[in-house]
């Protein structure tokens, strides 16, 4: 069980993990399954995000429940950063879980889809930071449903709930909408490459210091 950010993940069962963070502007509670597949629950009340979150699990080989709910104001950048923040500590918390056997702890991949290439590349060794550049259309204000810049927000909670360095590229793209689906694409492979078993790093993570403090 590890807290951070005002959240306590706890883990259920042996591939299950859940989060639930509460703040005066809201509530987020997520719920990660690493086992079986299962059909995602998405209910963040963005449309185009909960399309994201859809290509996260489906390219990194997890189920997720998410679900937000307001308690002031509908700020669609507090909806997806808080998420991040919940999705990253679910899964930090995993990952810790994986450290005694051996886990990759970092992932590095290639999203596409027709004319849209992105590149993203994870880290999990106790540093919190994150890059996001966007070229071609994902550098329109407007993605569907919701500002583009809500979705950087994203990678940043992310980034902090997890402790994690991240780095997403859109490296070309004519459409806003396969812009940010090539960059999940790649994201969520590369956290699925970060997830996976390596025996040879077996007490360690990506970091020479081998802990996440």
């Amino acid at each position: 069980m590890s807290s951070h950010e005002g959240m306590e993940a706890v883990r259920l069962d042996e591939d299950i993990y859940e989060v639930r963070r509460e703040t005066r502007e809201a509530v987020v509670a997520v719920a990660l399954n690493l086992g079986e597949r299962g059909e995602p629950s998405l209910t963040t009340s963005l449309a185009f995000f909960d399309h994201m979150l859809e290509m996260l699990c489906w390219y990194a080989g997890l189920t997720l429940e998410a679900k937000f709910e307001t308690r002031t104001h509908r700020l669609t950048h507090v909806v997806c950063e808080d998420v991040g923040l919940a999705v990253g500590s679910v899964v930090l918390e995993a990952l810790r879980d994986r450290i005694a056997s051996g886990v990759e702890s970092v992932g590095e991949a290639h999203g596409v889809i027709d004319e849209a290439l992105a590149f993203a590349m994870l880290s999990f060794e106790g540093r919190a930071r994150c890059r996001v550049e966007r070229k071609g259309a994902a550098a329109n204000e407007f993605v569907e449903d919701m500002l583009a810049a809500d979705l950087v927000a994203f990678f940043e909670g992310f980034a902090q709930g997890a402790r994690a360095t991240v780095h997403v590229r859109v490296l070309e793209a004519d459409d806003a909408h396969h812009a940010w689906e090539a960059a999940f694409r790649a994201f969520g492979r590369a956290l699925r490459t970060a997830l996976a078993s390596n025996p040879w790093r077996a007490g360690l993570t990506a970091g020479v210091k081998g802990t996440l403090d």
